[in-house]
Order: C-alpha cells, then sequence, then structure tokens
C-alpha cells in the first residue's frame, strides 16, 4: 500500500472518529426518534427537550408544545442546541396557525398531579398550560391519595382554564373547645397595639395587564376588552377565475385565447378536498374558425402546503363540454366531448387573491381525427 493510501485511511479514520466523538446520546436518539429512550430520562431538562423535539417531528403538536415548554432557556448539548431550539420556534408558530386551543390548569393547592384525556400517558404537574384540540375535556387530579375531577369545554382559536380546590379537603380541623372563659390562662392580660396584619389580595388586573407569562393562579375571570376568537375556517371556498391560454388543436393554428371560470372546493378530510369548475372557452384558430365551449369539472385535489401566509394545492379534474359550433372548415365538430385536467393553484389566506396553471387534454375528437388541448394561466377572487 503506497503511502499516499495510507495518509488517505489515516484522515478518513479520524474524520470518522471526530464525528462519532461529536454525536451524543441525545444527538443519535433525536435522529431516530427514540421516544422511549428519551422518555425515560424526561427528568433531565436536555432530554424533556429533545423528546420534544422527537415529538414535532412526528407531528404531535399538544406533545410537542408540553415537553419544548422553556426549552429556548435550557443549557443543551451542541450537537442538538440549534435543533431543538429552531424546533422550539417552529412549533410555536404551528401552534398559532392551528385550531388547537391553549387550556391552564390550575389548582389549590399547587403540585396536584392531574391526567388529561387528550394526553394519554401523561402525568401532569399543575399549575400548567397545555394545547388541546377544540371539544370537552376531563381532568383527573389527584393529592393525598383522594381524587378530584371537573369539566371544562373549549372552542376553537381560544383560551380556556379550569380550577379545582382541594383546600377544603386537606385541612385538619381544629380540636373543639369549651366555651367557658379561662381567665387564669397567662395571656389574658397581653394588650396588642397597632393595626391588623396585612392581608394579601390578589390585584383585580389581569396577567396580561401585568405583564406576567403564565397561567393564573386563581379562577381564570372574563376580561370584558378580549376580542372574540376567530371563527373557524369554513369547509367550502368559492371564487371565480379569469384567464387565458394557448389552446390547441392539430387541425388549426393555435391560437391565444381567454377563459372565465366559477370555481368550488369542499374540504372533506384536510389537506384533501373535493373540487368543481364551470368554466367557457373560446377554442381554435382564427376569429371565423373559433368554437365557444361550455364546461363542467369535477375532481378532488391536496393541499401540499397550507399556512397563514401561503397555501399551494394540486387538482385532478374530468372536464365534459358543450361545443356551440357543427362544423369548421368543412369538417363536423363534436357537439360533446370529454377533457382531463390537472391544475397547479397558489392561494394567499392573506388576500382573496388566487393564481392558477391549468392543463387540459381532450379524451375525444374535437373534430374528426383531431383532439384538442390547452395550457391556461389564470387569476382569482375567492370567497374562503
Amino acid at each position: 500500500m503506497t503511502t499516499t493510501r495510507i495518509a488517505a485511511l489515516a484522515a478518513l479514520t479520524l474524520a470518522l472518529g471526530a464525528r462519532d466523538a461529536a454525536a451524543g446520546p441525545l444527538s443519535e436518539a433525536l435522529a431516530k426518534s427514540d421516544v422511549a429512550g428519551l422518555r425515560a430520562q424526561r427528568s433531565e431538562p436536555a432530554a424533556r427537550c429533545t423528546l420534544g423535539a422527537v415529538y414535532a417531528k412526528q407531528h404531535d403538536l399538544p406533545r410537542a408544545a408540553l415537553y419544548l415548554t422553556d426549552c429556548e432557556e435550557v443549557a443543551l448539548p451542541d450537537d442538538v442546541a440549534a435543533e431543538v431550539t429552531r424546533t422550539a420556534r417552529d412549533v410555536k408558530k404551528q401552534l398559532r396557525a392551528s385550531e388547537l386551543s391553549q387550556l391552564a390548569i390550575v389548582t389549590k393547592p399547587e403540585a396536584m398531579t392531574a391526567e388529561l384525556a387528550a394526553l394519554p400517558g401523561e402525568t401532569l404537574t399543575t399549575p400548567i398550560t397545555v394545547w388541546v384540540k377544540a371539544g370537552t375535556h376531563t381532568i383527573t387530579a389527584t393529592l393525598a391519595g383522594k381524587t378530584y375531577q371537573s369539566t371544562v369545554t373549549v372552542q376553537p382559536f381560544a383560551r380556556g382554564s379550569i380550577y379545582l380546590d382541594a383546600s377544603a379537603d386537606t385541612l385538619v380541623p381544629a380540636a373543639p373547645k369549651d366555651g367557658t372563659a379561662d381567665f387564669r390562662e397567662d395571656n389574658v392580660l397581653e394588650k396588642t397595639d397597632g393595626p391588623p396584619p396585612d392581608v394579601k389580595r390578589r390585584s383585580l388586573m389581569s396577567d396580561k395587564q401585568l405583564g406576567i407569562v403564565g397561567p393564573r393562579t386563581g379562577p381564570e375571570l372574563a376580561d370584558p376588552l378580549a376580542t372574540a376568537p376567530p371563527a373557524a375556517p369554513l369547509p367550502i371556498w368559492l371564487g371565480v377565475r379569469l384567464g387565458g391560454g394557448m389552446f390547441d388543436d392539430g387541425a388549426a393554428t393555435a391560437r391565444v385565447r381567454p377563459s372565465v371560470a366559477a370555481a368550488a372546493r369542499y374540504v372533506i378530510a384536510a389537506p384533501f378536498f373535493l373540487s368543481a369548475r364551470v368554466d367557457w372557452t373560446r377554442r381554435g384558430g382564427r376569429a371565423a374558425d373559433s368554437i365557444d365551449t361550455l364546461g363542467v369539472s369535477a375532481g378532488a385535489g391536496y393541499s401540499v402546503l397550507d399556512t397563514p401566509a401561503i397555501g399551494i394545492a394540486l387538482i385532478g379534474q374530468l372536464r365534459g363540454d358543450v361545443r356551440f359550433a357543427d362544423e369548421r372548415d368543412q369538417m363536423a365538430v363534436s357537439r360533446t366531448g370529454a377533457t382531463a385536467a390537472a391544475e397547479l393553484e397558489i392561494a394567499f389566506p392573506a388576500t382573496p387573491l388566487t393564481a392558477g396553471l391549468r392543463f387540459e387534454q381532450g379524451l375525444t375528437a374535437l373534430v374528426p381525427g383531431y383532439r384538442d388541448r390547452a395550457v391556461l394561466v389564470e387569476l382569482g377572487v375567492d370567497w374562503r
């Protein structure tokens, strides 16, 4: 073996060794999504935060939020610090964009052990704030062997709280005393001067006004200045499209022609939806040879990306059309036809605007021996 090869192998061995040394157990657990191993170590802050990042990779936002709380302030190993910190920020953005709701669980006394059916297998120590789906939730808390239970209903995009007071059951009653005053007691003649001791009471200002972050330590008070949560998005989209494109059937010169359409979507189970469309197009060559068509399309779509800033969807449809012409260039025109269509739509949720690119391929003949096809660029306005 030559000296050059020996040097290359030595360099490769050192590089692999350095890489293995840099990759710690938490980095390996994160790469392998080792939930069981990390849950066994979740009492350690670094392992807890890494477990939250794994749940985020698995798209389990409620558990990711539970374990990533305060992780931006935790001292993490270098091999996982960047990814865990980035994931914690991303999870906060995803929670704000989701339909999940915040639920603050507060107990008296604090440090009670609570369980929530929405987070099976998780043991919660109060007070704590968790993220849950909208609906009715039952919280079970235990203290000194006794069980306390309460139910709360939360709405989408909202914040709710539940308060369990076990203090009355934990107080030891004082021994009863006789109703007779005993003036022989040593302290009977003692005199205390001055005002009564101060009684600390909670401020009437909300935590938000006081700049306090975290769950309240008492019952949740209604904020008269709070705005109502945004309504849940409707499963139906309606819109209009204006556009144009290149139409070609092989029997006439390809031309740029206009199109007008009305479109609709119905979400069946996000990210899947049904899609329908009614359109008018002018197809064919010169103005004298053009053919007006009225088409109806139906199909399904898939939302590839759905964020508050942009939405991208792929749509496939079958289109049936009626053609308002009998013949062209002495060739008979089929009065009806069928077409396959594929479409890419880009929506901007902050505005009503939608842009689309659509391709249509005829399945039946427009004139004997020729099928039409089209590429359309469209701009639309949606009500969603």
